[in-house]
């Protein structure tokens, strides 16, 4: 007896086992331990019209809330509150920006077409470990 008759039931068994290796690999790299030598500091990036605005460091416990103009009427509310921003208010037509919620990661940056504005989480690591030394240092 076959396990499998046809090849056409060969072919959609292996593509499903390499959706679910591709998944599980996905996930172990997303979702692996920082190692306890460093630190990830996040930092919030605002943009209008493709120029930085201004850098937030995003920080547990930090809060705060500014308004970014656009245009002639053109408003968008953000706020920082614990490690986490977003567009709490706009006048855009859509809204999109005010639905995105609150980000802490850069996976998804926080946009609004209309203002032209974009909200990115940049992550840096700091060790604590002593640099290497190098042709320079020594």
């Amino acid at each position: 007896m076959k396990p499998f008759k046809d090849k056409k039931t060969l072919g959609l068994t292996l593509a499903i086992l390499g959706i679910l290796l591709a998944s599980a690999v996905t996930l172990l790299i997303q979702f692996r331990p920082t190692s306890p030598d460093k630190t990830v500091h996040k930092t919030a990036a605002i943009y209008q019209d493709g120029h930085l605005l201004r850098r937030i460091p995003l920080e547990p416990g930090a809060e705060d809330t500014f308004t970014v103009e656009s245009g002639k009427d053109g408003f968008n509310a953000i706020q920082v509150v614990n490690g986490k921003i977003g567009i709490v208010d706009a006048n855009c037509p859509d809204k999109l920006c005010v639905k995105m919620g609150m980000i802490s990661s850069g996976t998804y940056p926080i946009s609004c077409l209309p203002h032209k504005l974009v909200i990115q989480i940049e992550e840096s690591e700091n060790s604590k470990e002593e640099p290497p030394v190098d042709a320079l240092t020594q």
